[in-house]
């Protein structure tokens, strides 16, 4: 009767294939890390930080509604930043090299919980392009806010420029490594468990014993080094017959 594998059946197939199972980690390492290199472009990010003030708050005492009103102010100005028309004045700002699309997509604004602070950023292909995006936004933004709202509109302050980072952002080659060893390890770890399931030749007693069968006695095959002497010796022994006769 065909027993279920075991873990133990398992690690002797990894130690069995552990050449195999190594090299093909290393490959699919190597392998990520070219394509990554060759084929995935290189992203940096600029950021700027802006505080959101009431134009009309006291100086001296600021009052917790008129907190609140600018905590919920920053839920509108992230629709505005992301809206068309800024979008579209950034673009021509920078001479329509980039999509309103292409924008939208790289640039991201976040807000810390209940706090007045926000940040503007954006992930290009270069750290000269992402930090000017963020400049012409910041820019622009302040502009569109002053002809909708007027002298109305809430104070924004620039806490911190937009930054010019050098190191990319992305990708990230260690976790391109990490993917690409793991595809490795378990591509030769499937391999090698397709080959020992289709391999149905009997390799010891156990496997008869697990098949239900008797196991009477062992025919071992002969040698080539076997094979020639023993045909050496036939025909000595004839020789040695005739010479009699």
């Amino acid at each position: 009767m065909e027993q279920e594998p075991s873990f133990s059946d398992l690690l002797i197939l990894v130690r069995k294939y552990t050449m195999r199972i190594v090299g093909g980690t290393v490959i699919g390492v190597i392998l990520s890390v070219i394509f990554m290199m060759l084929f995935v472009d290189r992203q940096y990010k600029s950021e700027a930080q802006l505080l959101v003030n009431q134009s009309n708050a006291s100086e001296t005492a600021i009052q917790y509604n008129d907190i609140q009103t600018n905590v919920n102010l920053v839920n509108t100005y992230k629709d505005i930043i992301s809206g068309n028309a800024v979008l579209e004045q950034v673009n021509a700002n920078l001479g329509n090299v980039f999509t309103v699309s292409q924008l939208r997509g790289a640039i991201s604004v976040e807000q810390s919980a209940n706090s007045q602070a926000f940040y503007i950023s954006a992930i290009m292909e270069s750290p000269t392009d992402a930090q000017n995006v963020v400049n012409n936004v910041i820019t622009v933004f302040e502009d569109t806010l002053l002809d909708v709202y007027g002298e109305d509109v809430s104070s924004i302050y620039v806490m911190s420029q937009a930054s010019y980072n050098p190191r990319q952002v992305s990708p990230n080659v260690f976790r391109y490594a990490l993917i690409g060893g793991m595809i490795g390890f378990m591509l030769i770890v499937g391999i090698a468990l397709v080959q020992e399931l289709l391999d149905t030749r009997i390799k010891s007693v156990e496997d008869l014993t697990n098949m239900g069968l008797i196991h009477l006695t062992e025919l071992n095959e002969l040698t080539d080094t076997q094979i020639r002497n023993n045909r050496l010796r036939v025909e000595a022994d004839n020789i040695s017959k005739r010479k009699r006769v």
